[in-house]
């Protein structure tokens, strides 16, 4: 009479063993130019309430969360690599690797999708690459763009791949995101017994704006509303997909931004609140970032106020999955799975050090941000009539021409002076100072240097579907 009570039992446990020993599924969504204004749970004043805002309803919404990068590339080879991109390469005056450059991210570099699936995961990528060559375990299921300003330029320079092959050049941006969540329902269900990790990295919401017309001229806000909007929408498809699985109370949705909004387009860039600056800029706009965490069952819903990286991503997930995320001395980032868990409530981060290529601008100290070196901010002006930009301008690109230096450096009170506005008196801060130089020297020695992956151009490495055509 026991026998087909203990089958039962025994297939309950093969179906949610991963809930049972701790193991979750992991699904990485990364925003693409999102500032830390932008959504309706961060302050925005007319962004509608969509399903990103759910997330942070229903997790933990942090609002001290920082990027390793003011810019694309370097933000996400951070992200993935758990390291500050100077120490990858992923470095150099053009500071974004183009269409047509050699370099990508180094084979010897170890994402996050290839510690993971040493703990036995599957692994799977849908979005914008922006790393280069494809080199790692994360390109074999990839759908890529490098969007750039102008709609006409960007349907020539964007294609879409899966595994190895252009599926799609030039691409359909009307359509783009509903191929990407296509291939994230595929994916997910397919994978659904798990362990898996899945990085969904949306276009949304770099230059330029575009929108399935289901989405478009429908927010107060204007384009870029419809473009957050729709992201929103394919947010919660996944979340939705994830429910009728019955697999979301074992699930890990991670939702973070890689810097913060090109505000030099005016009605076509995003919003940093009240942050000063954004994108490539070191200025808290250009590298604060929105970041949510949820896990029904698991995250308790809240708000966290520590100064923490996306840099974490990586040991977190590590450790999270059963492997050693917490003692990772060749990573900056450091483990935040017992924050997440509601376990730890002391500092992550002492410091954080924040460069510009490789060029030290700014480290946030405790509750200290100090600058070195700084971009000017962004100027509007003429570059937006009526709030529609002209051209894709950032003032902030340089990270040796155009800046200013600071002897003394410029310091700010973060916690009370979160929009840098109010300068400290260095005189007063000497201790400060004294040992934020001592940390740097430190940080320095662990610098070795490797080559730059950017700005090796060739035309002959355009990708190109069916040339001379290079349409498919």
């Amino acid at each position: 009479n026991n026998k087909p009570t203990m089958i039962f039992g025994l297939i309950l446990l093969i179906l949610h063993g991963n809930l049972i020993n701790g193991r979750p599924n992991i699904v990485l969504i990364f925003a693409d130019d999102m500032g830390y204004g932008d959504l309706h749970s961060y302050g925005h004043p007319t962004q509608e309430y969509g399903a990103i805002d759910d997330l942070a309803a229903e997790g933990v919404r942090f609002t001290q969360w920082y990027s390793a990068d003011s810019l694309c590339t370097p933000s996400r080879a951070a992200l993935l690599t758990g390291s500050l991109p100077i120490r990858s390469g992923m470095v150099g005056p053009r500071r974004v690797l183009h269409v047509d450059d050699a370099g990508g991210l180094p084979k010897n570099e170890t994402t996050i999708a290839e510690a993971l699936r040493e703990q036995g995961y599957s692994t799977g990528m849908v979005g914008k690459w922006h790393l280069g060559k494809c080199m790692n375990v994360l390109c074999p299921i990839i759908t890529q763009s490098t969007p750039q300003f102008s709609l006409d330029k960007m349907k020539t320079k964007c294609f879409l791949t899966r595994n190895t092959s252009i599926i799609q050049q030039p691409i359909v941006p009307e359509t783009m995101t509903q191929q990407i969540v296509d291939d994230v329902k595929y994916y997910i269900t397919k994978n659904k017994q798990g362990p898996f990790f899945l990085y969904m990295s949306l276009p949304q919401l770099h230059s330029a704006m575009m929108c399935n017309p289901q989405f478009c001229n429908k927010s107060k806000r204007g384009i870029y509303g419809d473009n957050l909007n729709e992201m929103a929408w394919a947010v919660g498809e996944v979340v939705r997909l994830l429910r009728q699985l019955q697999i979301d109370r074992n699930t890990l949705v991670l939702f973070i931004s890689d810097n913060g909004p090109a505000l030099e387009l005016c009605f076509h860039g995003g919003s940093s609140g009240f942050l000063k600056g954004g994108k490539a800029t070191t200025w808290d706009g250009g590298i604060r970032i929105p970041a949510i965490a949820w896990w029904p069952g698991k995250i308790q819903p809240g708000i966290n106020t520590q100064v923490l990286s996306s840099m974490d991503v990586f040991p977190t997930l590590l450790q999270l999955a059963g492997g050693n995320g917490r003692n990772n001395g060749n990573l900056d980032g450091k483990s935040i799975a017992d924050l997440l868990l509601g376990n730890h409530d002391t500092e992550i981060h002492k410091i954080l050090f924040h460069y510009c290529s490789d060029r030290l601008m700014a480290v946030r100290f405790g509750k200290y941000k100090i600058h070195y070196h700084t971009q000017p901010l962004p100027r509007y002006g003429d570059n937006c009539p009526d709030g529609n930009p002209i051209e894709d301008l950032i003032t902030g690109l340089g990270c040796y021409e155009n800046t200013t230096t600071h002897k003394p450096p410029l310091i700010y009170n973060i916690e009370t002076d979160p929009g840098e506005t109010h300068l400290l008196d260095p005189s007063n801060q000497q201790n400060v100072l004294e040992e934020v130089e001592a940390r740097i020297k430190a940080h320095k020695a662990t610098i070795v240097p490797v080559k730059s992956q950017l700005g090796n151009s060739r035309e002959i490495l355009k990708p190109c579907c069916n040339p001379p055509t290079c349409v498919c």
